[in-house]
């Protein structure tokens, strides 16, 4: 550990380690954009973490000998390059970066470079070596700017090329007054290019888009004049220009291989030419080709699609692209095992299952599938024991599944092939022993899905229905705690029910600039109409009594649900995160409280992380106090808000700095009037916040996460705010991000 401390320890004779790299304006002031400079350089520092190389440090715990050793080896195994001491020096650590003279240089040269690429054409940069110290070295850019030059004029040049520019919704005036950024006009020329192969010429590419900048005479002003040529697709021998031609989709065919044992059935020519999205004659549009390829690539059972095309020229005016797809078709039956790590709020274990599908049952893009599932888990028992860390609860399950392209009894032809209609049908039945009690459910569902707007994958998912039966058996001694608390919330939660539920799910993408997100909402309804399907179904023994089906109450609620959340790039290396997460429930005249399972609850690695999971709320609640009028750590409406920022170290270490809030409150307690301490107030929200680390290892992200309570509602006033006392929080072992 203590050869960590000494960077230059291992450095061979005449190396320098490069202690620092700075780019800076000659004036000592901040350069505009500064972040993107530190992509051009050949040599930087090593990564710091609040202040510490704590990556090369990583690194340097590792001696070289042994890695050597280790790596003969694997070697001499016929092995490739790995291991564990090789992934802790090379990709969770960080070597030392030593000093190079001709990458140093070539590091100016492309500062000079890319500050002219962004139009400053009289950038100048300079070098200053700071090698004092005979093992260390320290480089400061001086990148001089200048003024940047900008875009006077901007017009057409398209003699030849046979393409109008009223096709475009680009207009070079546009570009007039911005600054003359090669960048930016490379991402234009690509657009230009683009637009016109989704208008009928599939021959334009970017090649054929080029700028022409003037710049003489105008030096003084520092203005570009600027022209956009439009080229000819080719030329003659004699030098005479090949102008693009107008092209329109020709024939479409499509053919199938079923296998060398031609025991696999093709998929249905109803669904493949409803799928296919070329029709002749149409303009040719490179977007059909990319949708029809992926509508193809979502049908189960194929497993490679191959789209050909050959142009073919009717007249001098007119040419067509026939279009021949193939489809392969992989085997129709398919045996798969899967081991995960599950990470469902406290809950923590492996969890294996092995799975049956027929991938093309009927062969109308239909599947079917049936899965055992079964594992052990580490879960925080509910309320009379402590926390468990080792493996205490099992979980198994069998389901089966099948699912068809559009929405029966719906026609094909009377749905869009760019909405991907999915119907599903789902039948289930599980079992869970936890410490304190054992659940048994079962479900069948229908329901289908669709995209309502391919560009932002705004997808909705609708299940007019969901039969759920859920029976808990408590055991003896909780049984027991259940009965002593005299709690009639508390024994609310834990109730057998029976529901017909409908689900309503809608998702959306959306982005703007370099930040992007998702948009996700949730509905879920049962028991309306109990009123009328009681007399025709028996569901009620006797007036003012609970609806009953074989003796067991129909649920009756009403939940809805709702997140945002954004990713936004963040420097060279790093990114900003956030997450808003609100839910609201309430019950009907059949259910006193919401179902254990259907609550909500806050705390966790995934929620607001000072506290454990259901440790937080509902309100000013206290963890240690049970009464008649709540559950700790469950409510009927939830907040959760969070920001984090995260900055890559290595490929394979990062770290995190975030921030938490929300909780949970109660609005309805079965007839029970929340009290004051429970019930919504600002006041109340919780508030922490903290410092993570990030292993990657390619097939799972490991996370650990502390945090500090900033603010905890449950104490007592006077003693809420961090500094008032004990410092409180909690430490999390998380998989995955959090959002």
């Amino acid at each position: 550990m203590f050869s960590a401390c000494s960077p230059a320890r291992r450095l061979g004779e005449g190396e320098k380690f490069l202690e620092r790299v700075e780019i800076k304006s000659p004036d000592g002031s901040s350069l505009p954009n500064s972040g993107v400079y530190a992509d051009v350089l050949r040599q930087r520092a090593n990564t710091r973490l609040l202040g510490v190389r704590l990556p090369m440090q990583i690194h340097l715990l590792v001696r070289p000998e042994a890695i050597a050793r280790a790596q003969q080896k694997r070697r001499e195994k016929g092995k490739s390059e790995g291991g564990i001491r090789w992934w802790l020096a090379n990709r969770m650590g960080e070597p030392p970066v030593v000093y190079d003279a001709y990458l140093a240089e070539r590091s100016r040269l492309n500062l000079t470079a890319f500050a002219q690429q962004m139009g400053y054409l009289d950038a100048v940069c300079t070098l200053d070596i700071d090698t004092a110290d005979a093992r260390r070295a320290s480089l400061v850019y001086g990148l001089d700017l200048g003024a940047v030059w900008t875009i006077q004029s901007c017009n057409w040049a398209t003699e030849g090329s046979g393409l109008d520019t009223g096709l475009l919704d680009f207009a070079p005036a546009s570009l007039i007054g911005a600054p003359f950024d090669v960048r930016q006009l490379e991402a234009t020329r690509s657009s230009i290019a683009g637009v016109f192969r989704n208008r009928g010429y599939p021959s334009v590419q970017a090649s054929h888009v080029a700028f022409v900048a003037d710049t003489l005479g105008k030096a003084n002003e520092r203005h570009v004049a600027l022209t956009i040529e439009l080229l000819p697709f080719d030329y003659t021998n004699e030098g005479m220009p090949i102008s693009h031609q107008l092209t329109r989709f020709g024939n479409a065919a499509w053919s199938c291989n079923e296998g060398l044992d031609g025991k696999v059935p093709c998929i249905d020519s109803e669904v493949v030419d409803f799928l296919i999205a070329v029709d002749s004659g149409m303009l040719f549009n490179e977007r059909v080709l990319a949708d029809t390829y992926r509508r193809l690539s979502n049908v189960p059972g194929v497993s490679r699609i191959e789209m050909p095309g050959t142009m073919r020229v009717q007249d001098a005016e007119v040419a067509f692209y026939d279009v021949d797809v193939a489809l392969e078709l992989e085997k129709r039956f398919e045996l798969s095992a899967e081991a995960q790590m599950i990470r469902s709020d406290a809950r923590y274990g492996p969890i294996g299952s092995i799975g049956l599908r027929n991938n093309n049952l009927r062969g109308v893009a239909d599947a079917f599938e049936i899965a055992l599932t079964g594992g052990v888990v580490s879960t925080r028992p509910f309320s009379y024991t402590g926390d468990a860390l080792v493996p205490n609860s099992g979980t198994w399950s069998i389901s089966s599944t099948y699912s068809t392209l559009g929405i029966p009894p719906l026609s094909l032809n009377r749905l869009r092939p760019s909405n991907q209609a999915r119907t599903e049908f789902k039948l289930n039945w599980g079992r869970e022993v936890r410490p304190e009690y054992a659940r048994q459910s079962a479900s069948f569902s229908y329901g289908f899905s669709y995209i309502e707007n391919p560009e932002k994958e705004s997808k909705l998912q609708v299940t007019p229905f969901e039969f759920r039966y859920s029976d808990i058996t408590a055991d003896s001694e909780f049984a027991a705690w259940l009965t002593q608390q005299a709690n009639p919330v508390l024994e609310g939660r834990f109730v057998d029910y029976t529901s017909l539920a409908s689900k309503l799910s809608w998702s959306s993408k959306w982005e703007e600039n370099r930040a992007g997100g998702r948009w996700r909402l949730d509905a879920e309804w049962t028991g309306m109409g109990l009123s009328m399907l009681a007399a025709p179904l028996g569901l009620r023994q006797g007036d003012g009594e609970a609806y009953l089906l074989g003796g067991i109450p129909f649920a009756h609620y009403v939940r809805g649900a709702g997140e945002w959340t954004m990713g936004q790039s963040w420097g060279r290396t790093g990114s900003l995160h956030a997450r808003i997460k609100a839910g609201f429930a309430t019950v009907g005249s059949n259910m006193e409280v919401l179902p254990f399972d259907r609550a909500f609850f806050a705390g966790g690695a995934n929620g607001v992380r000072g506290w454990s999971v259901r440790d937080l709320g509902p309100g000013f609640a206290k963890q240690d106090v049970l009464d008649a009028g709540y559950v700790p750590g469950v409510g009927d409406v939830q907040l959760d808000v969070g920001v984090e920022i995260r900055k890559s170290l290595t490929d394979a270490f990062g770290a995190a700095w975030f921030t938490d809030a929300g909780n949970v409150w109660i609005h309805q307690n079965g007839g029970l009037s929340p009290s004051e301490a429970t019930a919504f107030s600002v006041r109340s929200v919780a508030w922490g916040g903290g410092l993570g680390l990030r292993f990657d290892f390619e097939f799972f992200l490991l996370r650990l996460d502390g945090a500090l309570r900033v603010h905890d509602p449950s104490q007592e006033p006077g003693q809420r705010w961090i500094g008032q006392g004990q410092p409180r929080g909690m430490v999390h072992l998380g998989i995955g991000h959090p959002f």
